[in-house]
């Protein structure tokens, strides 16, 4: 079992490896915040 940690974004406990928390130095991000952020990406490419 994976440990729980929070969400940077919104605070969900979201079960992440510990490997994946030392990659991403602490930054981690449920699947929803990290879509959400993936979208808007692509709509301010779409503008220029």
């Amino acid at each position: 079992m994976s440990p729980i940690f929070k969400c940077l974004i919104c605070r969900k406990d979201i079960e992440r490896s510990t490997k994946t928390f030392w990659i991403k130095k602490g930054h981690l991000l449920c699947s929803s915040c990290f879509d959400l952020i993936e979208e808007n990406s692509k709509k301010d490419k779409k503008t220029f």
